[in-house]
């Protein structure tokens, strides 16, 4: 008798992600999964660089002052790694606290997970930029 109703009403029996409805809570779930991977990977590649960089002889060349292309380009690539980890720390850690609170029972209703979501997002946004621009104060400073 359900499989008829099924059938009638032209439901699936399971959602499938053609037809799902993406709403904030799982897209902050899935980047929450996203960033513990890449905070992962990025102390991999933090203690790589350090080790690298600490047992680097230095022989006094001309290639620490060089103004070649590929070194603006590696500047920005690392400069873009590096905010890049800031945020996923930053989400990862509001988003943290928001589980925190999901474990003992409280934000579960949609309005507030919806905010919550919405709040962790701007949050880390902005925890991201105001530690960008105190980076970049005391540099210039």
């Amino acid at each position: 008798m359900s499989k008829e109703k099924n059938q009638i009403k032209k439901a699936p029996t399971s959602p499938h992600l053609q037809i799902y409805r993406w709403n904030v809570s799982s897209l902050t779930s899935i980047f929450h999964r996203l960033t513990g991977v890449a905070l992962y990977f990025s102390v991999i590649a933090i203690s790589w660089y350090i080790i690298f960089f600490t047992y680097q002889i230095n022989t006094g060349d001309i290639s620490e002052s060089c103004d070649c292309p590929m070194t603006v380009i590696m500047n920005f690539i690392f400069a873009a790694a590096g905010i890049a980890i800031l945020f996923s720390l930053f989400f990862h850690f509001c988003n943290g606290i928001r589980h925190l609170f999901w474990d003992i029972g409280k934000g579960f209703e949609k309005e507030t997970a919806t905010t919550n979501g919405i709040l962790v997002i701007i949050l880390s946004f902005l925890l991201t930029a105001i530690t960008i621009g105190t980076v970049l104060y005391f540099k210039y400073t």
